[in-house]
């Protein structure tokens, strides 16, 4: 993160931070976080691996008999499997466009649409990973957090350097000066202090003294040597999906993530991760001792009470084992300096040790965070908007626990009725059970009714009926459809569900775009949109802050194919009726194949202008070739009014009509070419009047 130090006349208010956190991290979020997995996940105490009930799991009776059935319906499961897999497919096949604030900027948007296309595609390679964690946020507790941060990292490695090199260098420096002399200093070992000192100035690294003299030592000797150097090897911006209430967490009194006084991103390092933001990310050295030395193994909040967390009990971070690890905050807080200019400030704590022994309050870092944006690196994706409250949301479970235990009740009546059916219970005599009981074996008896089975209970056909009832209701509510007379409202719905999800994506590209305006090297944009002429990226924080809207779309019906082919044939049709041309057949490519796969298209279709020079280039090239002699005729599919324009252009030329006077073949193939390209276009406006009438 590019960060730089707070303003000097505040006080950071750590006691009062360390509070709000730990009211959080006990809030309702965690509770309702609790519900919606034990509801996706059917989970509750007494659980037994062969799905059935026994007094010996659960401590009490069981009811209607021991080893009844104790089913798990996966109807909330279904539920978020299904619309995460939808919300996936919507992403994996959106369209990504950047739109100019100002007219004037249409070019320089279309380069950063491409330039957001490659980040997607080729640097943030967690990209799909964190969205499909997002998706199951968003489905399973009604709200998910994405984290936009911009993310460098370098590592040290080896770099060669010889004389020659050194020699070059020299000679670029004013004569009767050091610099100029390097070579000299670097092979008389008398002046060997003077050449350590001016290799350091000119590799522009820090090396030790130790490694520099090694370095001039070898020079000396071989004329080559190595030393380290760091090399950037992460340099974009870096997304992470974050459960709210397992960790991310905010005030009560929250409306807009933007808004927040404070928010709260809850982390469990390893020893090497503190030890590794100590040297790489500039936090602060005592601080992170401290915590090595005192903070091992303790975390707030109920879930993480117990001494001893194991692995396995149940999926998320609440059951992480911690007793290795380090709970560390990173807390972002909104305030103004003395002139009333507003800042996100960031401030990294450990809530179990806010103070030395001195008494003193410690943090590992307190930084102005220096994002041109102005705006917390966070994306709020809310699922419903019930209130103005952030998070009056509900997930799945919420919604969708009652329903889940109805058919439960009849799934585990049906299971038992058919396990007393099979083996109903056997009345004997007092005293006189039965030895052995199974196929052909043989029971004696005194009377006929010594030994009998009860009666089975009777079949309920309402309970399948039940059933079907609730999971009808369940599919209406989530969007399914469910007969024909819900196929629109079905399909609206999740037009709706997927138009939301991709706006909250298209605010957090528009975040990693700005961020790129801001840290990302004008040669890498340069490489990246395969153009030298474009504008810099790199602008100021006004323009950062207005000059692109990111919009990323997707039409939720073309996942049905039939759908999609209906479609098709309805843009035929419009293109064959526009008899006046006012159709832009160009964008009309575009619009069939963002039904087919957008991202082919991005691979198939070029831009206009290219598409059209090119076809100009093909043509100049077929008129060179019948004017070697060749005969060249036409192909299906090319521009024939655009081709035909220009080859009358160059026929038209008064080399060319030298040339034809004096070469018939060459005259007759031109003309044969014009009338091929003339009978093409009779022909595309003869089947337009046999569509539609003379």
């Amino acid at each position: 993160m590019g960060l730089k130090m707070p303003e000097e006349n505040y006080k950071l208010d750590l006691g009062g931070m360390v509070a709000e956190y730990n009211e959080a991290i006990t809030s309702t979020l965690t509770d309702r976080r609790d519900e919606n997995r034990r509801e996706r996940f059917n989970e509750w105490p007494g659980q037994s691996s062969d799905g059935k009930k026994w007094k010996k799991n659960t401590g009490a009776n069981v009811v209607p008999f021991d080893g009844a059935s104790d089913s798990r319906v996966p109807l909330v499961d279904s539920y978020v499997q299904e619309d995460v897999d939808m919300l996936m497919s919507s992403l994996r096949q959106m369209k990504v466009t950047a739109l100019p604030t100002e007219s004037g900027d249409s070019k320089k948007a279309f380069l950063a649409s491409n330039l957001l296309r490659w980040m997607v595609d080729n640097q943030m390679d967690e990209f799909f990973h964190e969205a499909e964690l997002a998706a199951n946020y968003y489905c399973e507790n009604g709200i998910a957090v994405m984290s936009v941060l911009w993310q460098q990292e370098t590592l040290n490695g080896y770099r060669q350097i010889d004389m020659e090199t050194i020699s070059q260098w020299a000679a670029t420096q004013p004569k009767e000066t050091m610099q100029s002399e390097l070579p000299q200093l670097i092979l008389n070992p008398a002046t060997e202090d003077d050449a350590i000192s001016l290799s350091k100035g000119l590799l522009g690294v820090e090396l030790s003294n130790a490694e520099a003299k090694r370095m001039v030592k070898d020079l000396r000797e071989t004329g080559a040597a190595t030393y380290t150097a760091p090399e950037v090897v992460k340099n974009r911006p870096q997304l992470t999906a974050l459960r709210v209430g397992e960790d991310f967490f905010f005030p009560a009194d929250t409306t807009d993530i933007q808004q927040a006084r404070r928010l709260f991103w809850r982390q469990h390092m390893t020893a090497e991760q503190l030890k590794n933001a100590k040297d790489n990310r500039g936090w602060d050295g005592e601080w992170v001792d401290e915590v090595l030395e005192r903070a091992k193994g303790m975390s707030g909040g109920a879930e993480f009470a117990s001494e001893v967390k194991l692995r396995g009990e149940r999926p998320g971070l609440v059951d992480l084992d911690t007793r290795n690890l380090y709970e560390v905050v990173h807390a972002f807080e909104r305030r103004c300096d003395k002139n009333g200019v507003p800042g996100i400030y960031y401030v990294v704590f450990c809530p179990q040790l806010t103070s030395n022994d001195r008494g003193d309050e410690i943090v590992g870092r307190e930084e102005l965070l220096n994002y041109a944006h102005g705006l917390y690196p966070f994306v709020a994706m809310r699922r419903e908007h019930l209130s103005r409250r952030l998070d009056d949301s509900r997930g799945y479970g919420e919604v969708a626990s009652v329903w889940q235990q109805q058919v439960k009740t009849e799934w585990d009546g049906r299971v038992d009725r058919s396990y007393l059916a099979t083996m109903p219970p056997l009345t004997h005599p007092v005293g006189r059970p039965p030895t052995n009981l199974g196929p052909g074996v043989m029971v004696p008896r005194m009377r006929p009714d010594d030994y009998q089975y009860m009666d089975a209970p009777r079949i309920d056909s309402g309970s399948k009926e039940i059933e079907v009832n609730i999971r009808e209701m369940a599919d209406r509510y989530f969007g399914r459809p469910v007969g024909k007379e819900n196929q629109f409202y079905a399909r609206m719905r999740q037009q709706n569900m997927v138009g939301k999800w991709l706006g909250y994506w298209g605010d957090t590209l528009g975040m990693c775009f700005q961020l790129c305006q801001q840290f990302m090297s004008d040669d890498l944009y340069f490489r990246v949109v395969g153009s030298r002429q474009a504008e810099p990226l790199q602008v100021g924080r006004d323009e950062i802050q207005g000059e692109f809207d990111v919009s990323v779309h997707y039409n939720v019906a073309n996942l049905d194919m039939e759908l999609v082919k209906q479609k098709l044939e309805l843009l035929k049709v419009a293109i064959d009726f526009d008899v006046n041309a006012v159709v832009d057949r160009t964008a009309a490519m575009e619009v069939l194949f963002e039904f087919i796969d957008p991202q082919l298209g991005e691979r198939l279709l070029r831009p206009q202008e290219a598409a059209s020079l090119q076809e100009i280039e093909e043509e100049r090239t077929a008129f060179a070739q019948m004017a070697a002699g060749a005969d060249v005729d036409i192909k299906p599919g090319q521009a024939h009014g655009l081709r035909l324009e220009e080859m009358q252009k160059l026929a038209s030329s008064p080399t060319a009509q030298r040339m034809m006077s004096q070469d018939p073949a060459f005259q007759e193939n031109v003309i044969k070419r014009m009338k091929q390209h003339e009978h093409q276009l009779v022909q595309q406006q003869n089947a337009q009047i046999g569509r539609l009438g003379a």
